[in-house]
């Protein structure tokens, strides 16, 4: 292990208790303002809290593991670890990414002027989707278990390598690397190209709409996390797809490389309540409601304390 990689590794100890903080905390918070009420009438409300439990239940994981890597504890040694390490460390960020992608459609979908495709975009059918494509990507994913194995002699956790983990490797990346952000990228523009084409039809009318307005407010905060999603995402996708086809270059150098973008890539778990706020002024009316709500409660005993006393005299 070279000094640059120790280093790195110790800044682990400092490093992942603040981003896990970080991602709890905001991640508890958009999921308490997403359950709102008028957020909750929109479909795409619902992709976003599913990415945000997703992202939740990886920071539970990836945090606690970065963090023991700083004192040299790697549980993927052992046998069990080897085993299931890649699967329960993939499986959430894969979902999360799910969720975004259908997020897209659904705002596509919404924006469409296309009867059946509004049908798609109603919050039954949005449930519905979850949970089948939570199912589908639990069972996609479980070859991981399969395809690592720990070597008796040096404890190391290795891949196997022949033609079909091969190929079931290359659909994982074409999926989560490729497809995923190429589908995000086209809903999106599709979208921006049917709200462009419905306000001009409708004209001035569709401001005062206060559905239209919060479903717009949604498309801008979709939009927002999916750039910085992709700027912080596709870096680690590019060493991951190396390692995974070359398992010979996983280097020293090239972890030193990894473990930095890994830590780049966990800021995507929680730079997401930043963006809300930035691009949703019904997010931020919703949060500050939220806020001030214990306040209001405690105004109101107190008056109701007042009256009481003033009627006992």
């Amino acid at each position: 292990m070279t000094d640059l990689l120790t280093k790195i590794l110790e800044v682990n100890v400092y490093l992942q208790p603040v981003l896990f903080f970080l991602s709890i905390i905001t991640n508890t918070i958009n999921v308490r303002v997403l359950c709102s009420h008028d957020l909750r009438l929109s479909a795409c409300t619902h992709y976003f809290l599913a990415n945000a439990i997703f992202s939740i239940i990886y920071t539970c994981l990836i945090c606690p593991t970065q963090f023991l890597l700083g004192f040299h504890i790697d549980w993927s040694t052992s046998l069990v670890g080897c085993k299931t390490r890649a699967y329960v460390i993939l499986l959430a960020p894969f979902l999360a990414r799910t969720m975004l992608t259908l997020a897209s459609f659904d705002r596509y979908c919404s924006s469409s002027q296309s009867h059946r495709f509004h049908v798609i975009s109603a919050i039954q059918s949005a449930r519905l989707i979850i949970v089948i494509t939570t199912i589908i990507s639990i069972i996609y994913m479980l070859p991981l278990v399969a395809i690592y194995h720990r070597e008796e002699t040096s404890g190391a956790c290795l891949q196997y390598s022949n033609l079909l983990i091969n190929m079931y490797i290359f659909s994982q990346i074409l999926l989560y690397y490729i497809l995923a952000p190429i589908l995000m990228i086209l809903f999106g523009l599709l979208t921006i190209s049917n709200v462009r084409q419905l306000a001009a039809r409708i004209g001035p009318r569709v401001s005062i709409v206060r559905h239209r307005r919060t479903e717009g407010q949604l498309t801008r905060m979709l939009l927002l996390q999916i750039g910085i999603h992709l700027i912080l995402t596709i870096p680690f996708g590019v060493i991951y797809s190396m390692n995974s086809f070359k398992p010979s270059t996983q280097t020293s150098n090239i972890l030193v490389v990894r473990h930095i973008l890994v830590m780049w890539q966990q800021c995507d778990y929680f730079v997401s309540f930043f963006l809300y706020l930035l691009s949703g002024s019904t997010y931020r009316k919703h949060l500050a409601r939220i806020l001030k709500l214990d306040t209001h409660q405690n105004h109101r005993i107190d008056r109701s304390i007042i009256q009481q006393a003033g009627t006992i005299q």
